[in-house]
C-alpha cells in the first residue's frame, strides 16, 4: 500500500509499505526527492537531462540523492514483486524538502503523520560510498551528524556620504566578521567518533604516512599537518572539518545606493556544529570569535545527532559491504551536513548514512554534492542495488 501526502501545495511526500509477519520492527528506506539548483552555464552537460556519457549518468541530484531513491525503490520493488517473506515491515519514505530544511517532508510526517515512518532502524544519505586512501578502501557509515544553525549577523554602524567615509561604517565591521569564520578559526575539538573514524584510516597506512595521519587527532599539530603535509587540499578540509565547528558565510545584505553609507548590514552564516557542542555553545563561539559588537538572529536550528552503533543492525550494514567488496573496511563516520536523520531520530529511529555507492579514486565525489558536472557511476548503482537486497535479506527475513 502506498500514499501520497501533500504538506503543501507541490511539496508531496510518498510512503509505501509492504507488510511483514510483526515479529521485528519495521525498517525505513528513506530519501528526500528535492534538490538544490544549479548553473546550468557551468554545466558539461544538461543538468535536468539524466545523460549517460563515459560510464556516468549525469544530473543534478544524481549523488545527492536521487540514486539513494532509486537503490531503495528497486529493492522494495523486488521485495513485493517476488513476494519476499519479512519479519519486519519495509517501509519506503521519498520525502519532499530535505534540501530546504526539511520543513514539508521529514519534519512534518514526523509531527503529522509518525506512525507512516516509525521504525526500529532506516538507511539514509551520506555513508556507504567507497572511500580510497592509498592503498587501503573504506566505506563510511553514517552514524552521527553535524548540528544546523542558519543565522544572521547583523552590524551596524554610521550613515553617511559615500565621499566622506569614516571609522564607524557597518560593511568594514561585517567583513571582518565574515573573514574571521571564512578563516575557520573556530576551536578544535576532539570527539571519540572523530579519532576512532582516524585511528582506523592511519593503522592500515605504512609509515610514516600512519604518523601523519594519527597526529591530525593533536590539536597542538592538527593545522601544521593538514596545511602543510596533506597534498590533497579537499581531503584536508574534510579533515579540518571533522574537528571543528563551522560557520561559512553564504549570502550578504547592504546598502542601498551607490553614494550611501548604509548604517546596517547582514551577513547570512550557514553554522554545523559538532555533537559534543549545542546551538547556544556554538553560538557563544562565534560570538567570542568576532567580538561583542554585533547581533545574530537565529534562522533554523536543530541540535546534532548521534546514532547507536554498537548493534546488530549496524553490524550487518559492516558485514554486507565486506561481502561485496572484499578487502574493503567499513568504519562509522560523522557527516558534516545535516540530513532527514535529525527528525527520524525524535521517534526512537536509528538512522544510518547507508547508501552504497562503489567509485574510483579519480572521482572527486566530495565534490559532487551540490556541484558542478554532479554525475555518479552507472555500474555503482548495480552495485548499489546488490548490497542493498542483501542488506534486506539478511535484516528483514
Amino acid at each position: 500500500s502506498y500514499q501520497i501526502l501533500e504538506s503543501a501545495p507541490t511539496r508531496a511526500n510518498i510512503i509505501a509499505r509492504i507488510e511483514g509477519d510483526g515479529s521485528e520492527k519495521p525498517l525505513l528506506l528513506t530519501s528526500h526527492l528535492d534538490v538544490v539548483p544549479c548553473e546550468r552555464d557551468k554545466w558539461d552537460e544538461d543538468p535536468f537531462g539524466g545523460e549517460i556519457k563515459d560510464g556516468y549518468i549525469w544530473g543534478r541530484g544524481a549523488v545527492d540523492m536521487k540514486q539513494m531513491t532509486a537503490l531503495e525503490l528497486a529493492v522494495f520493488l523486488k521485495a513485493h514483486r517476488e513476494k519476499t517473506p519479512l519479519k519486519r515491515d519495509l517501509i519506503f519514505a521519498a520525502v519532499a524538502d530535505e534540501e530546504a530544511g526539511c520543513t514539508y517532508g521529514s519534519k512534518w510526517l514526523v509531527e503529522n503523520h509518525p506512525d507512516l515512518v516509525r521504525a526500529e532502524y532506516a538507511v539514509n544519505e551520506v555513508g556507504g560510498f567507497s572511500l580510497h586512501v592509498n592503498d587501503s578502501v573504506f566505506y563510511p557509515i553514517g552514524v552521527a551528524e553535524k548540528g544546523l544553525c542558519w543565522f544572521k549577523i547583523i552590524a551596524k554602524g554610521d550613515p553617511g556620504h559615500g565621499a566622506m567615509p569614516h571609522d564607524n561604517q557597518a560593511i568594514p565591521h561585517l567583513c571582518f566578521a565574515g573573514q574571521q569564520l571564512a578563516e575557520n578559526k573556530l576551536p578544535f575539538h576532539s570527539t571519540e567518533l572523530v579519532t576512532q573514524f582516524v585511528s582506523e584510516l592511519a593503522k592500515r597506512q605504512k609509515f610514516p604516512k600512519n604518523i601523519i595521519l594519527n597526529s591530525i587527532k593533536n590539536r597542538f599539530l592538527h593545522g601544521f599537518i593538514l596545511n602543510n603535509l596533506f597534498p590533497d587540499k579537499a581531503r584536508a578540509r574534510v579533515f579540518k572539518n571533522m574537528f571543528r565547528n563551522l560557520g561559512t558565510p553564504t549570502q550578504l545584505k547592504a546598502g542601498y545606493k551607490e553614494n550611501v553609507i548604509p548604517s546596517e548590514a547582514e551577513l547570512v552564516v550557514d553554522g554545523r556544529f559538532l555533537p559534543c557542542s549545542t546551538v547556544e555553545s556554538f553560538l557563544q563561539e562565534v560570538k567570542d570569535l568576532i567580538g561583542p559588537n554585533f547581533d545574530i538572529e537565529v534562522i533554523q536550528a536543530e541540535e546534532a545527532n548521534q546514532t547507536d552503533y554498537d548493534n546488530s543492525f549496524f553490524e550487518t550494514l559492516k558485514e554486507t559491504l565486506s561481502t561485496h567488496h572484499p578487502g574493503s573496511i567499513p568504519v562509522p563516520f560523522l557527516i558534516s551536513g545535516f540530513t532527514d536523520a535529525k527528525h527520524y531520530a525524535k521517534l526512537g529511529i536509528k538512522c544510518y548514512g547507508f547508501a552504497p555507492t562503489k567509485i574510483s579514486p579519480e572521482l572527486n565525489f566530495a565534490a559532487m554534492f551540490h556541484g558542478h558536472n554532479e554525475r555518479i557511476p552507472v555500474d555503482s548503482l548495480d552495485f548499489g542495488v546488490r548490497v542493498m537486497w542483501d542488506m534486506i535479506l539478511k535484516t528483514c527475513c
